[in-house]
Order: C-alpha cells, then structure tokens, then sequence
C-alpha cells in the first residue's frame, strides 16, 4: 500500500464514509476519485473499478462509466466490458458509438464474433471512418474478405492511417492473391507519408518473398534515413551491414564503397579485402582503424595480413608473432590462435605452445577445416601420429586432398603412419 493510498484512506475515515451507499458531496467525490486513480497508477484495477463504477452511479458522470470500461479493458476482464457497455448503450447517446465500440472490440477478443456483428452492422450504419478497422477486423475474422476491404478503404480514404494501409495489403497479398495491389498501396503510402517503419518493414517483407532486389534496396534506402537520425552505434552500423550486404548481391564495390563512406563496418571491408586477395587494401585500413582507436585487437589481423604478402617470411615472423601476442593479451580469438599456433609450429618455434594455442581455437570452432588441419600438423610435429591421422582424416573426408598444403600435411602424416618417417 502506497503511502499516498494510506493518506486518502485516512481522508476517506475522516470524511465520514463508511461504505459505497448514497450520494457523494463534491469532497467526497474528489476523495473517491484520487482513490481510484492511485488504484490505478499502483495498477490495483480491481479497487479502482468499483470506485469509478460507484462513482458513475451516484453522479451520473459518464466520464467515470468510460474510465470504469477502460479499467476492466486494461484488466482482460473483456465479458465486463460487453455487460456494461450493453446495459448504457440505448439510454447514453452522447456515448453511444463509444460503447458500441467497445462492446464489439471485447466481443472479438473472446471470439464471440456473432455477438459482435449485431452491434458492428448498427455502427457501421453510421459510416463513421474512424469505426471501419475494427469493423473490417471482425469481417475479416468472418472470412468476409470483400466486405472487410469495403471497410478498410472506406477509412483510408479519409484517414489514412498506417494500421489501415497495413491491413489492406494484408488482405490483398494474403487472402486475394492481389500481390501487385498490396505492394502498390504501401508505396504509395511511403511517397505521401515517408518512410513509416511498420509500412517500410511489411514492403520489404513483400519484395524479400518476391525476390526483388531493387525494390528491396530502395526501402532499405528510404528506413536508412530514418535509422541514420535515430540510431548510433552498434544497430546503425548493423542496418548499414544489411544494406551493403543487398548493394553486394548487384554490385560488390558498390557495397565496400558504401561502407566505406559511412565508417562503421571497416573491419567487415578489411575481411572482404582479404577475401578478394586485396591484401594491401586490408592493411592500409587496418593500420587507419588502428589508429584511430588504438584496438590491440586489431594487431591479430594485421600481423596475419603482413605475414601473407611477406617475401621473406623468416624476416618478419618475430614481428608478426609479436602482434599476436599483443592482440590475445586481453581476448581471445579463434582466428589469431590459430594462425599463431600453426606459425609456431609449422615453423618449429615452439610446437608445445602451437598445439596449445590451435587446441584452444578448436574448442571455439570445431568445424573449421583450417584449425582442423593445425591441429593435425600440431600432433604430427608432436610425434603423435595416430592423433595426426584421426584429424587429418577428418579434414580429407570433408575437403578431399585438392588443397596443396592439405596434401602436403596427408602425405606426411601417412608416411609417420606407416613408418617411412
């Protein structure tokens, strides 16, 4: 109990009032109404009602009949809603409409539709715009699509509104095999009202299942500018990952540029260098990033590019270990142990401490054909042959032996096998 409700109940005792009976002085009504109000902030509906119902009875104040309909609203208690909302409707009309759409709006909720459409059909008589979506839902409902779209274009015309623009190309891409009339309808929509986000995502739900990449691409366009003005961060550079990952499916460059320009996914672009070959591009990127933010992290991927496009790879190996080092120091990464661990021992550094650094990859991501094949070459250089051989095997049945490194560490781990080493 709040210590406001505590204060009120003090007033209550103060003021006389012993029970709910008679009529209430306009002190007395103030007190039952903070009451009931405070009932409701600590959501205590149950109190509040019969405050507010007790209220309407001895004011006649409609104003506390529509607070008590919404309160049973808010608390599921739908079959209250439809009693009083039908016991008012015939004897207050300047509520009347009010009542009739909540007696129908509960009614549908408890799946009661054929009650719902005795009073549905009187309201919709009144041809009302801001009635027609709820009594287009319980057409709909009713599997009376024709009468549910008279409905929900009768209201647009006039509101416009994106819940009804939404429900009907709904019903034309669902229920009438109209696909191009549901798609037309949200981009009009979208050009005289901008880029709502519900309207936005149920497009490019409707281009994703028609596979139209440039429509895609324009709504993604269109909800950027919003996401640009509301979001920062993380779920910015997310949405920004989505849209060039669609420019890429037209134009691969088309996508890296973008993402270049807006900044938030270098590290993505740093890896799509990579897998194009573009080494050099990747580490001049990669040395910005670093940079800008001084990462350590970053260090891994730049001492594995740095290795790759070395001539001299003996030359700068203590350089390039020494990076790994640096990145790991504070996260681990499956990618840097394992490219660490298979340097150290393919180079016989130090295979004990490889092995280590790959097993410790493998227990990340076991499925990866390339720490796989560390961790064979890693037992192999061990003297742990038939450990090779288990992993080795692995690797072969799910490649085959085109790779000319994957060859290389077969060949000489059957050899060890068969005693020719």
């Amino acid at each position: 109990m709040s210590s406001y409700y505590r204060l009120i109940c003090s007033l209550l005792l103060v003021s006389g009032i012993h029970g709910f009976g008679g009529t209430l002085s306009n002190a007395k009504e103030d007190v039952f109404t903070l009451v009931g109000l405070d009932r409701e902030l600590n959501s205590d509906y149950a109190t509040s009602v019969v405050l507010f119902e007790q209220l309407f009875k001895d004011t006649n104040n409609t104003e506390y009949l529509k607070k008590s309909i919404e309160l049973y609203y808010a608390n599921k208690e739908y079959q209250k809603v439809i009693d009083l909302s039908k016991k008012h409707i015939e004897n207050i009309s300047e509520l009347q409409e009010y009542l009739m759409y909540k007696y129908v709006l509960s009614n549908m909720i408890l799946k009661k539709y054929d009650d719902a459409f005795e009073i549905a059909k009187t309201l919709e008589q009144k041809n009302l715009p801001e009635n027609s979506g709820l009594i287009g839902d319980l057409y709909y409902l009713m599997n009376d699509y024709k009468s549910a779209l008279q409905n929900y274009e009768f209201g647009y015309e006039t509101t416009k509104t994106s819940n009804l623009v939404l429900a009907i190309a709904n019903l034309y891409y669902t229920k009438l095999d109209n696909k191009a009339k549901a798609i037309s309808y949200l981009k009009e929509y979208t050009t005289q009202n901008g880029c709502d986000k519900k309207v936005c995502i149920k497009l490019l739900e409707y281009y994703q299942s028609d596979n139209n990449l440039d429509g895609m691409i324009e709504v993604m366009e269109s909800m950027y500018v919003i996401n640009k003005a509301e979001h920062t961060g993380e779920n910015l550079a997310k949405f920004e990952m989505m849209m060039a990952q669609l420019y890429m499916q037209k134009d691969k460059q088309k996508g890296i540029d973008f993402l270049l320009q807006t900044g938030n996914n270098n590290l993505f672009v740093a890896i799509m260098y990579e897998q194009e070959k573009e080494y050099e591009k990747a580490l001049r990127l990669l040395y910005k990033m670093f940079q800008e933010t001084k990462d350590q992290t970053l260090l891994g991927r730049i001492a594995m590019n740095e290795f790759t496009i070395a001539k001299d790879k003996k030359k700068v190996i203590n350089e390039v270990l020494t990076k790994f080092e640096l990145a790991l120091e504070t996260n681990s990464n499956s990618e840097y142990e394992n490219f660490y661990g298979y340097l150290l021992i393919d180079y016989d550094l130090d295979v004990k401490k490889g092995l280590e650094l790959v097993k410790k990859a493998y227990e990340t991501d076991s499925n990866n054909i390339a720490i796989i094949d560390s961790l064979a070459w890693g037992y192999f250089k061990n003297n742990q042959c038939k450990e090779a051989k288990k992993y080795m095997d692995d690797v072969v049945n799910k490649v085959g032996l085109d790779d000319e490194e994957i060859r290389l560490h077969h060949n000489e781990i059957k050899d060890c096998i068969e005693g020719k080493k």
